[in-house]
């Protein structure tokens, strides 16, 4: 997910070491699960996604769902807007909008 020259499969596979510093120079505890926590919570309660597509989105889907095996494939243009949805309005909350 987080690009990263310095690893041979060219992203970053362990991200623990990032906490201390990220933690620091933002001014509060961070971690990574902590961003998709904040995904979940813009996209289900701010923006009112459905379900489904926020769990596509997160790579989360349970294939033992049965419903979810009735629904066909979701195409990166159909997520591309919820996904940019999320994304702005995480923007406007930073900027305390």
């Amino acid at each position: 997910m987080f690009p990263s020259p310095r690893n041979e499969t060219g992203h970053v596979s362990e991200s623990a070491g990032f906490y201390d510093e990220i933690s620091q120079k933002s001014g509060t505890r961070f971690w990574f699960h902590g961003l998709c926590n904040t995904f979940i919570t813009v996209a289900e309660r701010e923006l009112m996604l459905m379900f489904l597509p926020t769990e596509l989105l997160l790579n989360h889907i349970r294939l033992q769902d049965v419903t979810v095996n009735y629904v066909a494939d979701w195409s990166v243009e159909q997520l591309r807007e919820p996904a940019q949805r999320v994304a702005d309005r995480i923007d406007q909350l930073m900027r305390g909008a």
